[in-house]
């Protein structure tokens, strides 16, 4: 079952890989970007980025494979926060279909964690997919990291002013396979995995995660490790 559920969930992973070099390789081939040097490099080096994860992905879904009776296990490390925010915000500006605006700050600015890479990069991509999905015309993400005066954990939340999501609903959302209803907002494509995801691996590092949301006044997913 464990092996079932982490292909489930890394397979919804290799979707956005794809979707980030997809959306560079679009726009050097059709909209002009490889005339300009600095654009071009850049969106190679982009699609370059997504290539190493995908290959970093099949790699985990090949070493899960042969360790089936095994205790999965995570290869945590020193993360600086800034540097990967920068490159996740930028990956998810180019891959949305609509304006995505995302600040993020932290405090201390060197702040950093001790997390598996890919899974925290997966983890972290996950909450502003779906803050850009349930976004109706323009995203507007606000990420705030912080240590903590508890035994110097790091607080990461993820803001965003969507269409939010209703009480009720609010205690199923990190279930597998739910989706909260999304009323007439029906270009919202997902398998209900992400959230999932989310709330498992964080609970592999010895972290949590909760959310605070309101409808209509967006919603803020927190995550403590």
């Amino acid at each position: 079952e464990m092996k079932s559920d982490f292909t489930n969930n890394i397979t919804h992973e290799l979707k956005t890989p794809i979707a980030v070099a997809y959306a560079a390789n679009d726009a050097l081939l059709n909209f002009g970007q490889a005339d300009e040097k600095e654009k071009r490099d850049r969106y190679l080096n982009i699609s370059q980025e997504q290539l190493q994860r995908l290959s970093g992905l099949v790699e985990q879904i090949l070493t899960m494979s042969m360790e089936q009776r095994k205790a999965f296990r995570l290869r945590p490390e020193e993360i600086t926060l800034i540097p990967l925010l920068e490159t996740l915000a930028e990956q998810h500006r180019l891959k949305a279909k609509k304006p995505v605006s995302i600040d993020y700050k932290t405090e201390p600015e060197d702040l950093t964690v001790f997390a598996d890479r890919t899974h925290f990069s997966n983890i972290l991509s996950n909450l502003i997919d779906n803050a850009v999905k349930y976004s109706p015309e323009k995203a507007v993400i606000h990420i705030r990291c912080r240590e903590t005066e508890v035994n110097g954990k790091v607080e990461i939340s993820v803001t965003d002013e969507g269409i939010g999501i209703a009480q009720e609903k609010q205690k199923h959302i990190f279930d597998k396979f739910y989706r909260v209803p999304t009323g007439n907002l029906h270009n919202v494509k997902g398998y209900g995995l992400g959230l999932y995801y989310v709330k498992t691996m964080i609970e592999k590092h010895g972290g949590t995660v909760c959310v605070e949301s309101e409808p209509g006044h967006g919603s803020t997913f927190t995550i403590m490790l």
